[in-house]
């Protein structure tokens, strides 16, 4: 993946992180959080595989409120319309097997995404699914998130994945949170040099390394200086040895 340019971890940073797929660092495809484990960011991931807002929130949240030693936190906001069902062996068999793609668990929950497949997700999305209520929620969230890591010395940074409509007044409210040179990032993905490099198999959606390495670089730069230089070699080195020229 990168060459090692020698692992220790940096003790005195402990960073927290959660995102849907774009971020996640339990699957095969490498990202950005990847990046920074191997080149010793001391990383707590509690994000998940195609995972709604609500989970990415929630779960940071859940784990700032209950560990007293996070130094940063690092949340990447996912698109609208997801939806994270709580499933026993019933739903799963139901729901999730015959799903074509979203057909996996984690942590007891199946993250449906917007997969419209079975028809109870066609009729939620038909006539349950509220946008607007979702996005004052995320906002409601990232003000108060803000607020408590101020409060607590943590250092936050959030980003879009995906494009999030705000209307002006929850511009006005986050100006000062979503503050982060990467917004939203998979459509500059999509417009980028780096998307010449993408894997089309299986419906995957997950960013190349190419470009998991450049937000790796983006990210590191907000946290730590030692950190970020680790990833600037590193980055150096595997274009130079990836893509000469």
């Amino acid at each position: 993946m990168i060459i090692l340019i020698g692992k220790m971890l940096l003790s005195n940073k402990k960073i927290l992180t959660s995102g849907c797929g774009v971020s996640w660092s339990g699957q095969s495809k490498k990202t950005w959080v990847n990046v920074l484990k191997t080149l010793g960011g001391n990383i707590v991931d509690v994000g998940g595989p195609a995972v709604s807002n609500q989970w990415v929130l929630d779960r940071a949240i859940e784990h700032m409120t209950q560990t007293n030693n996070i130094t940063h936190a690092i949340i990447q906001l996912t698109s609208l319309g997801k939806l994270d069902v709580e499933v026993d062996q019933e739903r799963i068999n139901e729901l999730v097997t015959p799903d074509s793609l979203r057909n996996f668990v984690i942590q007891g929950v199946w993250p449906s995404s917007v997969s419209l497949e079975h028809q109870s997700k066609k009729l939620w999305d038909k006539w349950l699914s509220s946008p607007s209520l979702e996005l004052q929620s995320i906002c409601c969230k990232l003000v108060l998130l803000a607020h408590w890591c101020s409060s607590h010395n943590i250092e936050l940074v959030v980003f879009q994945g995906y494009t999030l409509p705000w209307n002006d007044i929850q511009k006005s409210q986050l100006c000062s949170i979503l503050n982060f040179d990467i917004d939203p990032a998979v459509p500059e993905y999509h417009a980028s040099d780096f998307y010449q490099w993408h894997d089309y198999s299986k419906q995957n959606t997950v960013p190349c390394l190419e470009f998991q390495i450049e937000l790796a670089h983006r990210v590191s730069k907000k946290i730590d200086s030692v950190l970020h230089d680790r990833v600037t070699l590193a980055r150096q080195q595997y274009f130079s040895k990836y893509h000469p020229g």
